[in-house]
């Protein structure tokens, strides 16, 4: 409830905020107060997937209200922006229907370590543990603005480029909860010049992770069809907060704002700077 606070203008009382959401139609099935916070669990139908962030419900309360909402000036400046086809990563987009627009940005000399504890608390209270400050960040923006973003290790990817492709038969990854995943031509997946270093829209990859060595990383801000999700999600028997969000329809406008927006947290709170320009594909 704190962080839908800092999307409104005015101050809210919970119990107000509680009212005005059920107006809304959002079935509101618990509230628990957690360190000083009040943690709602809202019952989310499929067809409101628009829904799945916190600005999504602070659109909600905002319109049943009467309270105007406030956007963090980044994503209200860059939403339903496009960047350039021609930035400074190299992507290839092999299957245009599966995967309609990726976002990329090289950032550099970060400084990986443990986030401060504002952030720390918030992704508690989603019930998402800490990893590190940019594996955070990434999962901060999902929550915030509903977009799923990914971060790779820029100095662990062959060739430096990305390439969105379906997997080629026996073709495997070991993903991040450190698993090995036999791949097959139905799941598609986010590729180096050699190999997979992620299952696109579902998993990152172990090999091309955040650690504390990372220095330069690359941050993908992407749409994925969500039925080609979907049917990957099924044949590996595999979800994430990302495949649900890609599953059931994200906000097109949104993508290049979150990236801006990721990129933005890492400075305040990893330092290094973006490289080059944002690389834009597809969409246009």
């Amino acid at each position: 409830f704190n962080w839908l606070k800092d999307l409104m203008e005015t101050k809210i009382d919970v119990n107000k905020a509680r009212d005005f959401l059920t107006m809304a139609g959002l079935e509101i099935t618990s509230t628990a107060d957690i360190e000083g916070d009040h943690v709602m669990e809202i019952e989310i139908t499929p067809n409101r997937p628009d829904c799945l962030s916190i600005l999504g419900i602070a659109r909600e309360l905002g319109a049943a209200s009467g309270i105007p909402i406030k956007l963090p000036t980044s994503v209200r400046k860059n939403f339903m922006k496009k960047g350039s086809s021609r930035g400074s990563v190299k992507i290839e987009v092999a299957d245009r229907h599966a995967c309609p627009r990726y976002v990329g940005c090289i950032m550099k000399n970060v400084k990986v370590g443990p986030s401060p504890k504002w952030l720390t608390d918030r992704l508690n209270a989603m019930g998402v543990r800490s990893v590190n400050n940019i594996v955070d960040i990434t999962n901060y923006a999902l929550f915030e603005l509903g977009q799923p973003l990914h971060a790779f290790d820029l100095d662990k990817l062959e060739g430096k480029r990305i390439i969105v492709r379906r997997a080629k038969k026996g073709e495997s990854i070991i993903t991040i909860d450190g698993i090995k995943r036999t791949l097959d031509p139905n799941v598609l997946v986010i590729a180096d010049a050699v190999r997979p270093v992620a299952i696109a829209g579902i998993m990152g990859g172990k090999d091309t992770e955040i650690t504390s060595g990372t220095k330069n990383i690359l941050i993908e801000s992407a749409s994925f069809e969500p039925v080609a999700i979907r049917k990957a999600c099924r044949e590996l028997a595999l979800a994430s907060e990302s495949s649900y969000r890609f599953e059931r329809g994200i906000d097109q406008g949104m993508v290049f704002a979150a990236s801006i927006r990721a990129q933005e947290l890492i400075k305040d709170m990893a330092g290094g700077k973006v490289a080059g320009k944002m690389s834009d594909v597809g969409m246009g």
